[in-house]
């Protein structure tokens, strides 16, 4: 019988409540749960809880456990969840707050080798549908029928680029596939809370710690497509995971920025995300060296800015005053 594919499951947590619940999901869902294999970073006042102990797939499970006072942000720990990748077929990506489809390991896998028949190096990547909890404490769906709408992410228009500052927010845009039998449209940004692809763009595309929050799925998207990847965002109804999102505007504890955290820390959260907006800066700037964390070639700079219609490098050309 042949070897089943390895998928590396990379999970950065920081003081999640739901924590149990995915990890629970990610195995109890799988078709076949003995190929999952999780690289684990918990940012948590209780580390190697008793449930993870006691976990029947605990063996599957590399785990790495940091108090949330000397937490750098997602990217960091992201890069040190990257890590702990040990030579798996596929990774899968996700937020510590997600819910699963059964079979969805087989369901990506299947997707992923129809991809490959058009372009060497697809990415699957989109912001999936949400989930929540009703009265009773119970995960659902918020929208228990799916479409057959592609979950295109396109740039946010209220979002825009300045001479000093790169950084963008983005947001998913329903496409109705055309032809009809489409399952997935190309696209140029990945969405980090949910990423499939095969194993080796850990090393290909590793994470840059030095990022902080915002700015961190653009620097993955034009490194991914230096290295020759083509994003590719599903339909609704090929997305096999659910994602917790937050209220906008409602201050969390499980959010790294929340004040009574940020006040113990010796590096406050405001001089992260200032050196992370210099970072994407960098990144964004023709010219800059920033290592692997980098890009080898202006052409590709060029090539995204073609492929994403953002025009990155007129940011950085001052307009001429008028005298008139």
């Amino acid at each position: 019988m042949p070897k089943l594919p390895g998928i590396f499951v990379s999970v950065a947590a920081y003081c999640e409540p739901h924590l149990h619940l995915t990890i629970h999901q990610l195995f109890a869902k799988a078709k076949h749960p003995q190929r999952i294999h999780v690289g684990l970073v918990d940012q948590s006042e209780q580390l190697n809880p008793e449930w993870l102990k006691q976990f029947p797939a605990r063996k599957n499970i590399n785990y790495v456990g940091l108090s949330p006072v000397d937490s750098r942000g997602v990217s960091w720990a992201r890069a040190i969840a990257f890590s702990l990748y040990n030579d798996q077929d596929y990774l899968l990506q996700i937020d510590s707050h997600t819910l699963f489809d059964q079979d969805w390991d087989e369901l990506l896998i299947e997707q992923f080798k129809q991809l490959k028949n058009s372009h060497p190096k697809p990415l699957i990547s989109t912001y999936p549908p949400g989930f929540r909890f009703d009265s009773q404490g119970r995960a659902v769906a918020d929208e228990p029928l799916k479409s057959d709408e592609i979950f295109f992410i396109d740039r946010d228009p209220a979002s825009v680029l300045t001479a000093d500052r790169a950084v963008l927010q983005f947001r998913v845009v329903r496409k109705q596939a055309y032809p009809a039998e489409m399952t997935h449209l190309p696209g140029f940004h990945v969405g980090a809370c949910f990423l499939f692809t095969t194993g080796d763009f850990t090393q290909q595309v590793p994470y840059d710690p030095y990022l902080y929050f915002r700015g961190e799925e653009q620097s993955l998207s034009l490194r991914a497509h230096a290295k020759g990847y083509q994003v590719f965002h599903p339909r609704h109804n090929l997305i096999p995971l659910y994602h917790l999102y937050k209220e906008v505007g409602k201050v969390y504890e499980g959010q790294h920025w929340h004040p009574e955290m940020d006040a113990k820390r010796h590096t406050a959260f405001g001089w992260l995300q200032q050196r992370s907006n210099a970072r994407t800066h960098a990144l964004f700037t023709p010219g800059a060296d920033l290592g692997v964390y980098g890009i080898d070639s202006p052409v590709h700079f060029e090539s995204f800015c073609k492929l994403s219609g953002i025009d990155y490098l007129g940011r950085t050309t001052v307009p001429v005053k008028s005298d008139s």
